[in-house]
């Protein structure tokens, strides 16, 4: 018999909205280095984990941090397909 399961795990997300107050929430929730940049294709935020690791995130989007630490990014859709709020 084939079963379905569901992941049961926590993440903390904050949206990017490219205000002053929120980068500085931004950077105390990750923990790690920010670059705003204002490009001819829209504003947008880098996320520097290592030289070669970085996540670019468009405002309006969501950063993402599973338990364990890692990051990604995720639309408002994506983030509520996947996961309930719970606070």
């Amino acid at each position: 018999m084939i079963e379905t399961y569901r992941a049961k795990i926590f993440v903390q997300a904050v949206q990017f909205t490219n205000t002053q107050e929120n980068i500085q929430d931004i950077i105390s929730f990750i923990g790690l280095p920010v670059y705003v940049e204002y490009a001819p294709t829209g504003i947008q935020m880098r996320i520097v984990r290592t030289p070669y690791n970085v996540v670019i995130v468009k405002v309006g989007e969501y950063i993402v941090k599973a338990e364990d630490g890692t990051l990604s990014k995720m639309s408002e859709i994506e983030l509520s397909d996947k996961y309930d709020k719970v606070s």
